[in-house]
């Protein structure tokens, strides 16, 4: 498939708010900056906010560098038309020397590809809430305005990805573990007929998954561009970042049916007036 990346970025943003990294095993880190890339759905990397020398971040200061917390023993991301059959317990024997960590059977029910991605012991790692952090950025309109900032990054010990292909279908994966205190592991897939590719190097650090957010449009306006306008510091000054593509077809290839006038694109309501709300942060 042409765009096969694209559309499974699609299908998992369109569920969770969150960016597939199509490659795993390529680090993407929380305060990295840059843009998607509009054919492949993938992450183009300019810089990173903590290495680049743009912010003058006081790296021994702990409440401006990124916070790392636990998650639970899995995390899974089903798009529209998956369901989860069956998840064996963790530590259940399948011989003397392996265990299964993880065992999830999926149901696709076909008409239209879905998409599913498995996390093993995710971590995340994620910008602090700090307000000295917002200032310094605010500072940096010549290298951050109209960039895309990773504000979170999942990473785990082992990850799996499935894509379907249009037909309905059951697809059964398992996680093994093996060797000392189970610190290695296997995949195991049965009746594959999709896309399907997974990892389990507890060493490698997999980052499967990160949210984007951009600065709202009044981030970067500084007080003497206000004039008597009061913006409301109330309002989150980030939001997520949407696909820069139009809805795709099961190939990954922008919908020609897809008809931006009708959906609302020009900023136009259904009573026909032009929409002038601009008050956002």
């Amino acid at each position: 498939m042409k765009h096969e990346s694209r559309k499974f970025i699609d299908l998992i943003q369109n569920v969770s708010s969150k960016w597939a990294n199509w490659d795993p095993p390529k680090p993407i880190n929380v305060g990295d900056y840059g843009k998607i890339i509009n054919e492949t759905g993938e992450f183009d990397w300019e810089g990173n906010i903590y290495t680049s020398g743009i912010l003058d971040i006081d790296m021994t200061d702990q409440a401006l560098v990124p916070v790392e917390t636990e998650g639970d023993d899995k995390f899974i991301v089903k798009s529209w038309g998956v369901t989860t059959k069956e998840a064996t317990p963790a530590g259940t024997a399948t011989t003397d020397a392996e265990n299964v960590a993880l065992r999830i059977e999926f149901q696709f029910e076909g008409r239209k590809r879905a998409a599913a991605l498995v996390m093993y012991k995710p971590k995340y790692i994620s910008l602090p809430n700090n307000d000295r952090l917002i200032d310094l950025l605010k500072n940096r309109p010549d290298v951050l305005k109209g960039k895309y900032i990773v504000t979170e990054v999942m990473r785990c010990d082992a990850y799996m990805m499935y894509m379907s292909t249009n037909k309905a279908e059951s697809f059964s994966v398992t996680l093994n573990t093996t060797g000392p205190s189970a610190s290695a592991f296997t995949w195991c897939a049965e009746t594959t007929y999709g896309l399907y590719r997974e990892g389990s190097n507890p060493t490698t650090n997999y980052m499967p998954l990160y949210r984007l957010k951009k600065p709202r449009s009044k981030f970067w306006w500084l007080v003497g561009q206000r004039g008597d306008e009061i913006i409301d510091d109330s309002i989150p000054k980030w939001e997520d970042v949407d696909p820069p593509w139009d809805p795709l077809d099961d190939e990954g290839e922008e919908d020609p049916i897809y008809d931006a006038e009708m959906h609302g694109d020009f900023g136009v309501f259904n009573d026909g007036y032009p929409d002038n709300n601009d008050d956002e942060w």
